[in-house]
């Protein structure tokens, strides 16, 4: 099942969801006071990834949602979160907005998925899928774009096949959180938690950077799967530069 992706982004700094424009930008220290809650599921105003001392700030969130026979199903609300060292290695796109970091600046989506600092995504999940079938979804997509730039070799699909099998022992109820991690651009953790929660670490590590990489780059780069998640950290991004 394909999955439609709203216009509706928050960056979790002015407080609303916009459908239209990028909101006004606002400096990253004015962010959450207090979780921000989409759907029962929280997006802390910092995250620290298990196991490391790695404070990571929230930059904002995105759905996913699927219109079926008129009704708005929701499936998913994607936070990102990175360490506040990004601003030094993104400081060539300071002073321009949301939209000008996502209107064909291919060097800035780069920019932000090479930036040796941590970066991690909570996808809470709002209507119940099955490990398989997301897992299914994440495999054809990363191969696909790995294949299309001539990068899919032997190890690139066995990295992706220990995630595909990984998720193939996993139920993801409504409540549940996916919680992707990159201590490293080359190094991707994976973890299930059932109740939304920070796990206490995490249970799968993969070693490969093309896939670490372009798994970031679809939710997040140029061409993602979410295109909301995007503007959204795109909104972030504008803010934390500011």
């Amino acid at each position: 099942m394909a999955w439609r992706l709203t216009d509706r982004v928050d960056n979790g700094v002015n407080g609303g969801i916009n459908q239209v424009e990028y909101p006004q930008r606002v400096g990253i220290d004015d962010c959450l006071a207090s979780p921000l809650v989409v759907d029962g599921i929280e997006f802390p105003a910092t995250i620290t990834a298990p196991g490391t001392s790695d404070s990571l700030k929230f930059l904002g969130y995105g759905m996913t949602d699927m219109t079926i026979e008129t009704i708005l199903v929701k499936f998913t609300a994607i936070g990102v979160y990175a360490g506040e060292e990004l601003k030094t290695h993104l400081k060539a796109w300071g002073g321009k907005s949301a939209s000008e970091l996502t209107a064909g600046e291919e060097g800035y989506f780069k920019d932000f998925v090479d930036a040796p600092v941590g970066k991690l995504l909570k996808i809470g999940v709002i209507k119940g899928i099955k490990g398989n079938q997301y897992g299914g979804t994440l495999e054809s997509s990363i191969r696909d774009r790995l294949a299309y730039d001539d990068l899919y070799e032997e190890e690139e699909e066995a990295a992706v096949e220990k995630i595909v099998e990984y998720f193939d022992t996993k139920n993801l109820p409504p409540g549940s959180a996916v919680f992707f991690y990159w201590p490293s651009p080359d190094e991707l953790q994976v973890a299930v938690t059932p109740d939304d929660k920070l796990p206490e670490k995490f249970e799968l590590t993969v070693k490969n950077k093309n896939v670490a990489t372009y798994l970031l780059h679809w939710y997040v780069g140029a061409k993602p799967y979410s295109e909301t998640t995007q503007a959204a950290v795109a909104q972030g991004v504008s803010a934390l530069l500011a």
